[in-house]
């Protein structure tokens, strides 16, 4: 298996499970925890992971994250968070609601 498909089934599992240990996801993959410790890396530029130390030392997405669901930047959600203020009161709501289903949680 090629390390982007790795990374990728990664992400799935995650989805799915929500948290897994590295040791775990090296042995179903058949690589070293290294392996995994330098794929989760590389997926933390574009996934927002929690990683936790230790002994049993794991992985996991955020409460309420979806892999599979479309996010706003930050700045987008920032823009859109400024400028409640002045948009125009009907719309407000509107707009709090494309922060409320779009803008990644915590």
């Amino acid at each position: 298996m090629q390390p982007n498909e790795r990374r990728r089934k990664i992400i799935e599992i995650l989805n799915l499970r929500r948290h897994d240990t590295m040791q775990n996801l090296a042995n179903e993959f058949g690589v070293s925890r290294l392996t995994i410790y330098r794929d989760l890396l590389i997926l933390e530029e574009d996934y927002p992971l929690i990683r936790v130390s230790g002994r049993a030392g794991g992985v996991a997405f955020p409460d309420g994250y979806c892999a599979n669901k479309q996010y706003l930047s930050p700045r987008q959600a920032d823009a859109i968070r400024r400028n409640l203020e002045v948009v125009r009161h009907e719309d407000r709501a509107i707009f709090q609601s494309i922060l409320d289903d779009f803008a990644m949680p915590g």
